[in-house]
């Protein structure tokens, strides 16, 4: 017997929707898109095309009223994402959301604590996880320290000094008006934080989250913020402690043309880099290098397989609600990620 397909629903119909969410619902078998939830008339216009005007709304919530309708993808204006998915949620819908989930761990406790209430799948949209570079460098790296075919692990580096895509993103529709439709918001930087930072702050929650996100995905335990510096709005350099080893965090607004993120990890004998690509470059995958000095390897090239990140994220989302496996980053993991990241501004605030 053929299961009953996963109803969802999309809050936005922007560039990011368009793109990296919007096209891997409609083409999953085990869902069914009953509804997207914009209110731009542009916008409106091509997804009624698109999609059929009756899966259209204009107000979102319509979409969270609808007792059909199981599951909630959520990308709108980032200072809305809480209020939004806080609704979603108390809907009774699970919810899969852009990043960041909020911008202080008071709100994202409080939006995982409305998940956990009420057995509810909540995942953050840290689609850099589902990357197959990313995982192959995970599970390799996990491999070499187990082994210790390179020795003791020495140091890490996560970098990001990226501040535009540096290739254009796949087709898309773009509004040609401002919203008529205001979404509620909560605030953009916690309350302690000293008015000087506070745009810095946010400009870093949207631009390093995903740093964050990976540095925890390859050290999960024992992270500890020991120094962190911001000398200007457009850079963040901070050292962190996993267990013993030490762990750099770069983060620079550089107009370098092309996209420019990765990790270095450094053992007694050799060495793992992983270089990301734009989140945008649809073909191509994390890639991973190893230089190992005992089997004469400089640089040598490591398997990583294919599939553009945001379509396995979207896969991911299905297999949450179809119950084959749990989300690589649920609500809990971004609230830990928030946490770490308000532990980097109470340095650089200090």
């Amino acid at each position: 017997m053929t299961a009953k397909p996963i109803r969802i629903g999309l809050i936005g119909g922007g560039m990011m929707s368009q793109v990296a969410h919007l096209p891997f619902y409609l083409a999953d078998a085990r869902c069914e898109v009953l509804r997207v939830a914009e209110s731009r008339p542009s916008l409106v216009a091509a997804l009624g095309k698109q999609l059929g005007s009756d899966r259209v709304v204009a107000d979102h919530g319509a979409l969270l009223e609808d007792a059909t309708i199981e599951a909630v993808v959520i990308s709108a204006p980032r200072p809305a994402t809480g209020p939004l998915t806080l609704a979603a949620l108390a809907a009774g819908k699970h919810v899969m959301t852009e990043k960041p989930m909020a911008h202080t761990v008071e709100q994202a406790r409080r939006l995982v604590d409305a998940a956990t209430a009420r057995g509810l799948i909540y995942a953050v949209g840290f689609m850099k996880r589902y990357d197959p570079g990313v995982q192959a460098a995970k599970t390799l790296i996990d491999e070499t320290v187990r082994a210790g075919r390179l020795g003791r692990m020495l140091f890490a580096r996560f970098y990001d000094y990226s501040n535009a895509y540096g290739v254009s993103p796949p087709a898309h529709v773009r509004p040609q008006e401002s919203r008529a439709l205001r979404f509620a918001t909560w605030p953009l930087f916690p309350d302690w934080l000293p008015e000087r930072l506070r745009g810095a702050y946010a400009w870093f929650l949207n631009v390093a989250g995903h740093d964050v996100n990976l540095v925890r995905f390859f050290f999960p335990d024992d992270l500890a913020v020991l120094d962190a510096h911001s000398p200007s709005d457009g850079s963040v350099a901070a050292t962190l402690q996993a267990g013993t080893l030490p762990v750099a965090l770069e983060i620079a607004k550089t107009a370098a043309g092309r996209w420019l993120e990765g990790a270095e990890f450094l053992f007694e004998r050799g060495r793992i880099a992983m270089t990301l690509p734009s989140p945008m470059a649809v073909e191509r995958v994390a890639e991973v290098v190893i230089d190992d000095a005992e089997r004469g390897l400089t640089a040598e090239p490591v398997s990583t397989g294919t599939g553009w990140c945001f379509a396995r994220q979207a896969e991911g989302f299905v297999d949450a609600l179809t119950g084959r496996a749990q989300p690589l980053t649920t609500g809990k993991e971004g609230l830990a990620d928030l946490a770490l990241t308000e532990q980097i501004w109470r340095k650089i605030a200090a």
